[in-house]
């Protein structure tokens, strides 16, 4: 895949496209012209139901135009330019939302909120954190940003991953087809995932039996850890919702 390619499939992911949606687009646009969906399957060897999905949620993201009528409609690529524009939006949203809820745990006395910057802070951080939960203790993880995860701790995983088995902790998490399919089929760390299509990946939310984490990826790593017991408890109830919900 070539950069640009990638670059465009990484956005159209990060702006809540499913990965089938965001193969259809990709497809349109190195097409150039009104494609029909049987071209289009063939394109992208989707089945057929899976691409009248993808054109569905294309057409309501204003990603796609349709070109004739019934049997002889074709379907357009927009330009990308909307696609960046939704992922500056989703950034900017996220940052805004962490910012407004510091901003509520520091005048709060009932928990506190602790920044963690960069990288090796950030591992290092989550190291902490399992070193110093009791034996079978649990992590739900709200994500999108699995991926990310994997490239952060890159060379410690085993290290991470046996260390979660020592204390029995066990994990659920909620992300994107592509992360569920990395969890079954490459993922060391053993877990229990199912996927919301659409979900975003700029954030992922770690609930743990203390805090709640928001993991932020873009544009710097960066993690605000409220310790707060409420949070737990909504956040938690949330995941419930979403586990019930998610494929």
């Amino acid at each position: 895949m070539t950069t640009t390619k990638q670059s465009l499939l990484d956005s159209a992911l990060k702006a809540g496209l499913s990965a089938k949606a965001a193969t259809v687009y990709l497809s349109l646009l190195e097409a150039g012209v009104a494609l029909s969906p049987k071209a289009l399957i063939i394109r992208t060897s989707l089945h057929r139901q899976y691409l009248y999905d993808a054109l569905h949620e294309l057409t309501a993201q204003k990603l796609i135009t349709s070109v004739g009528k019934k049997i002889t409609t074709k379907y357009l690529a927009t330009s990308p330019d909307r696609l960046l524009q939704e992922v500056e939006r989703k950034r900017l949203d996220t940052l805004d939302g962490v910012q407004a809820l510091m901003k509520l745990y520091d005048q709060s006395p009932a928990g506190f909120v602790e920044v963690i910057r960069g990288s090796k802070e950030a591992v290092e951080s989550e190291f902490k954190m399992l070193n110093e939960a009791n034996k079978g203790d649990f992590l739900d993880i709200i994500g999108g940003a699995g991926m990310s995860f994997v490239e952060l701790f890159t060379g410690r995983i085993d290290e991470w991953e046996q260390l979660r088995k020592e204390k029995q902790i066990k994990l659920r998490y909620i992300g994107t087809d592509q992360d569920v399919q990395h969890n079954k089929e490459v993922s060391l760390i053993k877990n229990e995932s199912r996927s919301i299509p659409g979900i975003g990946n700029i954030v992922n939310v770690s609930i743990r039996p203390e805090s709640v984490s928001f993991n932020i990826y873009e544009p710097e790593i960066l993690i605000v850890r409220v310790r707060n017991e409420a949070a737990v408890l909504s956040q938690r109830a949330l995941f419930e919702v979403l586990w019930k919900v998610a494929n």
